[in-house]
């Protein structure tokens, strides 16, 4: 009996071997899978990615600054408010020029 569960052990160990050299890291064999083109193309995906996150800051960062805002609305913010006067046009220019929304957006956080 001893013996039965010796071997179910070892059979067991042995597939989850087999499984984890599927999956890569296991031992010398790689698979297949050539590591320096794995991580050429990881980097380029990061890369790609990088690069679209900020092409649509970019294009967002634009489309706020075509939002006319009012001068004295940028005043009233940094004086109730205490921001800087640079911070105090963005929340208004993300609030669409819109005062009051950009106070509440402070208060509501």
């Amino acid at each position: 009996m001893a013996d039965d569960d010796e071997e179910v052990v070892d059979n067991t160990a042995k597939a989850n071997r087999a499984d984890m050299n599927k999956l890569g890291g296991g031992g010398d064999d790689d698979g297949g899978v050539d590591s320096d083109a794995a991580k050429k193309r990881a980097l380029e995906m990061a890369n790609d990615d990088l690069k679209k996150e900020k092409e649509a800051e970019a294009a967002r960062l634009k489309e706020l600054m075509a939002v006319k805002i009012s001068q004295e609305d940028v005043a009233t913010i940094v004086s109730e408010i205490e921001v800087e006067k640079k911070a105090a046009e963005m929340r208004l220019r993300e609030h669409g020029g819109d005062v009051v929304a950009a106070l509440k957006s402070y208060v509501s956080g």
